[in-house]
């Protein structure tokens, strides 16, 4: 068995990250000055600014002149990450199923999932808070006839990436996502608990496995003023669409 001892850096970076979901938690925003981190997690300065140089590119902390650093009030998500949600946001989260049922097709997910129109497709309706504070209402469709039994499966607090692998053996590897606004209907907004035509985030994926095997049709609402999207890419290859 192989093993290789984890960096300095590395090590610090984690107990940064540790720090900053312990003062989301206790809803504080500022970051001890470096000083006081080095004495606190036993690095140098040298290994501490690399850190923070590493959480400052993610978008998990923000710099200000002569004020030193603050965690960002803003939730980030890298838009080209195939991993879960709940894997990329910081904070407690609660994930409340809203609606959990078979409907006849809906059109656009239906041409996707390469189904007739009226072939019954598995629609989750659910609500994530984070920190205790709303944050998306997402609303995700997949063939039911492909997933057997998914009706069946309680999604509160738990992730429908995770379980698709699990149980189904089924990952995605890569999707497609078409970001835009949107204003608050009464729905998403009794929901979101915010104003009628509050600016959100209207975010349609679309994820596929290998072999590019159409998996979920999804959408997803957050409030805009509480998300940042990034892209950070690396390895990318030129493609051509298949005619």
């Amino acid at each position: 068995m192989e093993f290789k001892d984890v960096s300095p850096s590395s090590q610090s970076e984690e107990q940064l990250r540790f720090l900053v979901q312990e003062k989301i938690a206790e809803g504080e925003t500022d970051i001890p000055s470096e000083r006081a981190l080095e004495s606190a997690l036993g690095i140098s300065r040298t290994t501490l600014r690399r850190s923070l140089d590493v959480l400052e590119k993610e978008a998990v902390v923000q710099k200000r002149n002569r004020k030193g650093m603050r965690i960002n009030a803003k939730q980030t998500i890298n838009i080209l990450k195939m991993n879960s949600m709940s894997s990329q946001l910081p904070g407690k989260q609660t994930i409340s199923v809203v609606s959990n049922e078979v409907v006849n097709g809906d059109a656009e997910a239906s041409s996707f999932l390469k189904l007739d129109a009226t072939q019954p497709l598995f629609k989750l309706v659910r609500l994530r808070e984070v920190s205790g504070r709303p944050f998306s209402f997402e609303i995700s469709y997949l063939n039911i006839r492909r997933f057997k039994e998914i009706e069946t499966i309680d999604f509160n607090n738990k992730s429908l990436y995770q379980i698709l692998e699990e149980r189904y053996n089924t990952k995605p590897t890569y999707g497609r996502e078409e970001l835009r606004f949107k204003p608050a209907c009464e729905m998403l907004a009794s929901h979101l608990k915010v104003p009628l035509d509050t600016p959100l985030f209207e975010v349609v994926s679309k994820a596929f496995e290998e072999h590019d095997e159409p998996i979920e049709y999804s959408k997803q609402y957050l409030i805009g003023d509480q998300i940042k999207y990034k892209i950070n890419a690396q390895h990318i290859f030129d493609y051509l669409e298949d005619e």
